[in-house]
């Protein structure tokens, strides 16, 4: 096959009846934002959550709106870091839940709403190896320099001891397992054998962000993590 280049993301596009109404749907109540139009009058957006991209295009009679929604299939399937906060936060905004909160044999639990097209959007927690109950979830960034990978630590107490597990979306690796982890007053430490990797940091007052450093292969980076 060859040398092939890193595929870097996906993003989908969606062929819309009314591209204002969807543009509000999306940013109102899902989160968007952003939308960078485009065309005179209006024909195509650009919309984004959280570094990920989504395209919103008026339909044309070359290019009807044709959902998958209807027939009970997705058209979308986003991965989320907690299903319940997402629920709690598309009640408050009026959005109902066409099917879910389920949990798979595929060991993620979804839920699905549609669109104002019908377009269905499966939103899923990947539970195979956590979260386990009572998880605490904490994002940041790190920046090697040359790239910058988003980072999602999971952490929870299990048979009376801290536990926890590592996202890095942006290589698509979910749960990765940390084997050591030591809370001692507002002080973490962990670490990954895994991957040569270990972290520590310190809570501050509120334990709303984690500061500390990431250390792998002999080199050691700033990293910040905040809850979510």
């Amino acid at each position: 096959m060859g040398n092939r280049t890193r595929l870097r993301a996906t993003t989908p596009l969606l062929v819309v009846s009314d591209l204002p109404r969807s543009i509000e749907f999306y940013c109102e109540k899902l989160g968007f934002s952003e939308p960078n139009v485009h065309g005179d009058p209006p024909c195509f957006a650009m919309l984004q959550r959280d570094g990920f991209d989504l395209m919103l295009s008026l339909a044309t009679p070359s290019t009807p709106v044709r959902p998958n929604g209807p027939s009970g299939t997705w058209d979308i399937y986003l991965t989320i870091v907690e299903v319940a906060a997402e629920i709690a936060a598309l009640e408050a905004l009026g959005v109902r839940l066409e099917r879910g909160p389920t949990d798979t044999f595929y060991e993620m639990r979804e839920i699905e709403i549609l669109d104002p097209d019908a377009y269905r959007l499966c939103l899923a927690q990947d539970i195979s190896r956590g979260p386990w109950p009572g998880t605490i979830f904490y994002e940041g960034v790190l920046d090697l320099g040359a790239r910058s990978l988003r980072l999602v630590l999971k952490l929870a107490q299990a048979e009376g001891r801290t536990v926890g597990c590592l996202d890095s979306p942006d290589q698509g690796a979910t749960n990765l397992p940390i084997d050591h982890v030591v809370r001692e007053g507002s002080t973490l430490r962990f670490e990954m054998s895994g991957i040569g990797a270990s972290y520590a940091g310190r809570f501050g007052a509120d334990e709303a962000e984690l500061s500390g450093h990431w250390s792998q292969g002999g080199l050691e980076w700033p990293l910040v993590l905040r809850r979510s």
